[in-house]
């Protein structure tokens, strides 16, 4: 069926991505590049795929997908850039059908260094442990915007969600951990929460320096009684969190420098 659409009463093409626009179906990964491809752009493009056979989205090659990203590099000659890519989706107007098409959106700007302190606010809405959207980085982020805007019309940085269980999932922006008597906890997948790329590497990272992980179901008070609390993300890297809401947090673990430091060396910042 032909539908007529139009666009500041202009008829859209045909390949204009609607259904991102309608529906926000789409995915996006964000990362800095520092003079060089980041050190796990692999990862990005491997989770960006992995969403799109969630969404029913074609991938274009990932070939082209690098190069359009380099050619945004070349041409924004900005050495310390972020980067946003995003997967747009084509397709008919109707919510229930499948995509038939996609385009890739490159956003290129000015890296801006990160607080070296986080105020986070727990966003009074919970998330659903069972939703699938919450295990592909979709562009449906209305969400994240509204926990967001309300945290910073508080005074703070940051939300942090629970699910419906009262369980900590994770930030708006970010995966959330926390320290304890030698060990480092996270909150599983099973929560509802992204695989944040950085949130796997620190992980890593921390095993192979002699330190225990726990990725379990955890309340607020779990990590209010913490030894020390951090946000990761490809933007970030890791950064401490010094208060939730009216509750401030340490901030002289050693563990964290250790982790932190350790990370930095991955990410070639």
């Amino acid at each position: 069926m032909r539908e007529l659409i139009l666009l500041d009463g202009k008829p859209i093409k045909e390949d204009f991505p609607l259904r991102s626009l309608f529906y926000g179906e789409g995915l996006f990964e964000t990362f800095r590049w520092r003079g060089q491809p980041p050190a796990f752009l692999a990862k990005h493009l491997e989770r960006m795929k992995d969403g799109a056979e969630v969404l029913g989205i074609p991938l274009p090659a990932v070939k082209g997908i690098k190069e359009g990203i380099d050619r945004a590099i070349l041409e924004s000659r900005v050495y310390d850039a972020y980067v946003k890519i995003c997967l747009l989706s084509h397709g008919d107007s109707a919510f229930y059908e499948n995509p038939r098409g996609a385009s890739i959106l490159v956003i290129v700007h000015q890296y801006q260094p990160p607080d070296e302190l986080i105020r986070a606010h727990v966003s009074p809405f919970r998330r659903n442990s069972t939703s699938p959207i919450l295990r592909v980085k979709s562009l449906n982020y209305l969400e994240n915007i509204l926990a967001r805007r309300e945290a910073r019309g508080l005074g703070f940085d940051e939300a942090i969600f629970l699910n419906e269980k009262g369980e900590i999932t994770e930030g708006s922006v970010a995966n959330i951990f926390w320290l304890k008597d030698g060990a480092l906890f996270t909150p599983s997948l099973e929560c509802g929460l992204l695989s944040g790329v950085i949130r796997g590497v620190v992980i890593d990272v921390a095993r192979e320096i002699g330190i225990r992980i726990e990725e379990e179901h955890f309340d607020l008070d779990n990590l209010m009684s913490s030894q020390g609390a951090f946000l990761t993300n490809s933007l970030v890297g890791a950064v401490p969190i010094s208060q939730i809401d009216r509750f401030e947090l340490p901030l002289d673990s050693q563990d964290f420098k250790r982790i932190k430091t350790a990370l930095l060396e991955r990410l070639v910042w």
